[in-house]
């Protein structure tokens, strides 16, 4: 548990909620989260969880209140009706920003390039909230500031010089997926050659100048597949997609795709193979997935060893003398890893799987088939960061789980 934020407030005031809410959100920050938690306990109170790096952590408590509500009050700022509370809801959470605080009270206030979705769902002891940060982050404003392999950056800058077909990027959530897309993003908008550039997204994450961002309304009837139908008619010659979740916008990214248009989106899929796989349940015959891919890329996030204390065991020895740095987790940042294939004939273990799948085979005769033609898995792309002491055995098991998966003498034949 981090230092206490929230022990000194009283919760039998009526503005408890107001002050637990000013100082939930920049403590947040502060701890460079990417979620926060409110999980109600009944009685107790709530639960604060962070997730940092990745990785979800209780860090702090609640007292119950009888007068306020904090996920109340976070519910108000998103302009959500309070009464509905028995329902899921979301929204974007407005917050006054340091721009906007000027000649006023700046108290609270954050970063401008900072945007909050707040999501709540009802639960047995009350609504549960949780907040999505969404940092406009120009640290990673190009491919090559990603951090990835030589090899996988030049791959991507070459696939970001594409002029059609499709390019997809699998992952699990929070793999860094949307990062990777927005750095290629950028990596065009900032070429010599101008394009048309239009993306579709829910949410929009981060602002790219002289590209045309759009966020999805499916209330008022713009989902994915309808957008992206009406978007290769805009004149457009790079297009962006956030996520294909169904089989009718895989079609019409495929459709994109052979029709002289570049076409970026996710996929959540545990690797390349598994991607494949996922287009022909969508009912994507494998002919025409062969003419629309280009490529996929797979990654992961591994968290860095801590450079302070080096992960030795996190300086736990106490709680006053544990690590300041990574507060005692051993892992302090961290590092993308990838592993690309291509499908337009240039990339033998992509053709070698791209072949197994037309022949019917399964996910793993895929990843037999690229192995055997020289493809290289994130296992061992994690394996050699382990080597070099950039992260640990026991994070490359968190992420990627025990080993790869193993055909038996049956499934490969």
């Amino acid at each position: 548990m981090l230092i206490n934020r929230f022990a000194d407030l009283d919760p039998e005031t009526s503005d408890f909620a107001v002050k637990v809410v000013e100082r939930l959100v920049p403590y947040a920050i502060e701890a460079q989260a990417s979620d926060i938690h409110l999980q109600p306990r009944g009685d107790v109170g709530w639960e604060v969880l962070f997730r940092i790096d990745g990785v979800l952590a209780v860090v702090d408590t609640i007292k119950a209140s009888r007068l306020s509500d904090p996920v109340a009050r976070l519910m108000v700022l998103a302009s959500l009706p309070t009464y509905r509370s028995s329902q899921p809801m979301e929204g974007r959470l407005n917050w006054p920003t340091a721009a906007s605080s000027q000649g006023a009270s700046s108290k609270g206030a954050l970063d401008p390039s900072i945007s909050m979705r707040l999501g709540v769902f009802p639960t047995v002891h009350g609504p549960r909230a949780v907040i999505r940060l969404l940092r406009q982050n120009d640290r990673y404003d190009r491919v090559e500031s990603l951090g990835m392999s030589d090899f996988i950056t030049a791959e991507l800058v070459r696939l970001s010089q594409q002029t059609d077909g499709a390019i997809l990027i699998s992952g699990p959530t929070g793999s860094g997926k949307t990062t990777t897309l927005y750095a290629m993003l950028r990596e065009i908008a900032a070429s010599n050659v101008r394009r048309s550039v239009l993306t579709i997204e829910d949410p929009i994450e981060s602002i790219i100048d002289s590209i045309s961002q759009s966020e999805l309304d499916p209330s008022g009837g713009m989902t994915l597949a309808s957008a992206l139908r009406s978007a290769v008619r805009q004149d457009s010659e790079v297009l962006l997609v956030s996520e294909i979740r169904d089989p009718e916008t895989a079609e019409a990214v495929i459709q994109a795709s052979m029709t002289g248009h570049l076409v970026f989106s996710t996929l959540h899929a545990s690797d390349v193979a598994s991607t494949l796989r996922r287009f022909v349940q969508f009912g994507t015959p494998t002919f025409a997935l062969r003419s629309g891919l280009t490529a996929v890329l797979s990654q992961r996030l591994l968290r860095r060893r801590c450079t302070h204390c080096r992960g030795v065991d996190g300086g736990l020895h106490s709680e006053q003398t544990k690590c300041g740095e990574c507060l005692g987790s051993r892992y302090q940042g961290r590092i993308a890893i990838a592993c690309c294939h291509r499908f337009d004939g240039s990339d033998p273990a992509g053709e070698a799987m791209a072949d197994a799948l037309e022949a019917g085979g399964s996910v793993a005769k895929m990843q037999a088939a690229s192995k055997e033609a020289g493809a290289t898995s994130l296992r061992e792309v994690a394996d050699e960061l382990v080597q070099k002491g950039i992260t640990d055995q026991a994070e490359v098991y968190r992420v990627l789980g025990r080993c790869d998966f193993q055909p038996s003498q049956s499934d490969s034949r």
